[in-house]
């Protein structure tokens, strides 16, 4: 038995007079299951065959919880004849206030007694924030205890109806064709005011001519041919014209009439399924259904679409897909720097994102490298398109396997019924983001190799070969290029993804960042004290961004102040044990590390004597011990240590002192010696 699900904002009067309305035309033919939209759960999917919804704003709301946005209808509602005529005993041009439940069923109310033909009368629409003393009638559907005390007379034309309109709209989408049913909506309409036809005029004659489906028929970019049993073309729409090249009005002529041999070729396909054929210079697609009423052949009906435009419609795919989530949700704009080496990387990242080739982001983990990779996608020209994530490190190999390139029916044991696309299907005309692409393995790896190369996949079990347009931007925190020589990663593959390398500097080289970034995600109006700031930025974020993160998160449950303090910060900060291998490995790719440890020693000697320590003394004092430097070289070591937090420098005559951080360095440097 087929269902309608019927959604209303909660348990009411209305719900009990809109189940009874379905039952006066369905009787027990269909089942009636009722929803709430209070009650709706997050995953709750509704199943039924039709959904009615009152407004077509929840039309949107309900889309989330339907299997099939196809299958919701919005009630179109009227009133009974009876109950209107008292309306127009009124005079002419008087103010009339109409109330209901909301702003919405107000201006719906208005708009059906206008459509049934009162437009003698000046309809007001109600605001229970003013007042209305002047007007001394009103009309409401049934609240009646809405109205204004203050109101004279009150017309109350009860309940409206569902109306004609909206049961053939149920009648068409469930394709049914019950004599018995047609009979009560006839006599249902004789009752009711149709919307759409004036008081004297009530739907009579349930045919596909009615002014409803000829829009919907006009409007549809599929063409669309209903021919009558004696070869009468009932039913030509514009793009059948289109298509096909015909200039005339053939409606209403028979087939045999029109001597064109094209035309005739088509309406006279035998088969009933897809069929493809060559029409004038392109390519056309033909569907044939056989019409019936009350169990006989009456027409025929074709459904022609042009090749190109199913081509278009691939394309708009990524709709779909955005609704499943496939989607780039940030931009550039989205990462918030105050480094100039960070913003050099997102410059490049903009002039990277207008081309189409495959894009390679290094950086440890923790630094942006998906945000980045959706900023990229949302500045190409595949920005419409889908894009879609995956992490190679998340899966095993076969469900890595069976993810990316998809599965046919019966590859493996609890392989889906008629298969699976996989994720590269799916980006067609998008991005793919390959995370983590290090950990893939090196079988996989292969299969990747083939796509890039050859923009083809084939599923897991298929022999078909599948054409796919997908730009990939692949990111790893590893060091592919030993994994290369440890021979854990292909090398061919290394140079196919390795087209435009981008490198995200880690969160402790942009010290400029660090507490910018993190009143940002603390995100409350707060100071961040001394002490707090000389933590977060002695620091050295293994975790970069995402760590962070975490850290203002804990600062934003902990602080009860208008201030950051120490006791605010977690406990690996505060307790923190700092190994300066990195910074010396550090000092060590910036400069000569010897000359940098003279430069160290030289203000560590000058702090103890508690002197000033510039630029000119040190060149002055290691040349004097025979060590040549310049000043070119003692101003670039000064920057060095000042970026790495390892000196203090001040303006002026004061010149520079050795930080606690730098001492401590200091100190394992002259240990490793």
């Amino acid at each position: 038995m087929k269902t309608i699900g019927v959604v209303t904002d909660g348990i009411s009067r209305l719900e009990v007079f809109l189940n009874d309305n379905i039952k006066m035309i369905f009787k027990d033919t269909l089942k009636i299951n009722n929803y709430f939209f209070n009650n709706l759960k997050k995953g709750q999917i509704i199943k039924d065959d039709i959904v009615l919804v009152m407004l077509s704003e929840r039309s949107i709301k309900i889309k989330d919880y339907v299997d099939d946005s196809k299958k919701i209808v919005i009630i179109s509602r009227s009133v009974k004849q009876n109950d209107i005529y008292k309306l127009f005993s009124l005079p002419k041009g008087i103010d009339v206030l109409v109330v209901n439940d909301n702003e919405q069923t107000i201006v719906e109310t208005i708009s059906t007694l206008y459509h049934i033909g009162i437009n003698h009368l000046n309809l007001i629409p109600y605001d229970k924030e003013k007042e209305y003393t002047d007007i001394k009638v009103c009309v409401t559907p049934g609240e009646v205890h809405l109205v204004p005390n203050y109101i004279e007379e009150i017309i109350d034309i009860g309940h409206r109806f569902i109306d004609i309109s909206t049961f053939l709209q149920i009648l068409t989408k469930l394709n049914i064709d019950d004599k018995e049913i047609t009979e009560r909506l006839i006599r249902y309409s004789e009752d009711v005011i149709s919307i759409h036809s004036g008081v004297n005029h009530t739907y009579k004659n349930l045919t596909v001519e009615n002014d409803e489906l000829k829009s919907i028929i006009r409007l549809s970019q599929n063409g669309v041919v209903l021919v009558s049993n004696d070869g009468y073309i009932k039913v030509c729409n514009e793009s059948v014209k289109n298509i096909l090249g015909i200039k005339e009005d053939i409606v209403g002529k028979n087939i045999k009439d029109l001597h064109d041999k094209d035309l005739d070729t088509i309406l006279e396909i035998k088969t009933l399924d897809d069929y493809v054929l060559k029409f004038k210079n392109k390519y056309i697609t033909v569907k044939k259904h056989i019409i019936s009423s009350f169990g006989k052949e009456i027409g025929i009906y074709f459904c022609i679409q042009e090749i190109t435009y199913i081509k278009k419609l691939e394309q708009n795919l990524s709709k779909i897909l955005k609704d499943k989530g496939h989607v780039a949700r940030y931009k550039f704009d989205d990462i918030k720097t105050n480094s100039s080496g960070m913003e050099n990387t997102k410059n490049l990242a903009k002039k990277i994102s207008k081309s189409g080739y495959t894009v390679l982001i290094t950086g440890e983990s923790g630094t942006g490298k998906e945000l980045l990779a959706q900023s990229i996608h949302n500045e190409s020209k595949r920005c419409n398109q889908p894009f879609i994530a995956i992490n190679c490190a998340a899966m095993t190999e076969n469900l890595l396997e069976s993810e990316l390139f998809g599965y046919e029916e019966g590859a493996f044991t609890g392989a889906l019924k008629g298969g699976k696309k996989g994720l590269f299907e799916q980006a067609h005309n998008g991005t793919i983001f390959l995370d983590e692409i290090g950990d893939m393995p090196i079988y996989l790896q292969i299969k990747l190799l083939r796509v890039l190369q050859e923009s083809q996949v084939m599923r897991v079990g298929g022999q078909n070969i599948i054409d796919v347009d997908v730009r990939v931007i692949a990111a790893t925190n590893r060091d592919l290029s030993k994994m290369i020589k440890e021979e854990k990663f292909r090398s061919d593959l290394y140079y196919r993804i390795n087209v435009l390398p981008i490198q995200i500097p880690p969160l402790r080289e942009r010290k400029e960042d660090i507490n910018m970034l993190l009143r940002y995600f603390i995100n409350k109006d707060i100071q961040i004290s001394n002490d707090v700031k000389n933590i977060i930025n002695s620091y050295s974020w293994p975790g970069n961004i995402r760590e962070l993160i975490n850290t203002a998160m804990y600062i934003n449950t902990m602080s009860s102040g208008d201030e950051v303090l120490l006791s605010d910060l977690p406990y690996n900060l505060i307790n923190i044990k700092k190994d300066y291998s990195k910074e010396i490995s550090y000092l060590i790719g910036k400069t000569r590390i010897d000359k940098t440890i003279c430069v160290m020693e030289c203000i560590a000697r000058q702090n103890l004597i508690y002197k000033s320590c510039g630029r000119t003394s040190i060149v002055k004092e290691l040349t004097a011990n025979g060590i040549l430097i310049t000043e070119g070289e003692a101003r670039h070591i000064l920057e060095v240590l000042k970026e790495m937090n390892i000196i203090i420098s001040a303006i002026g005559r004061k010149g520079s002192e050795l930080s606690s951080n730098g001492l401590e360095i200091l100190k394992q440097i002259n240990k490793v010696i």
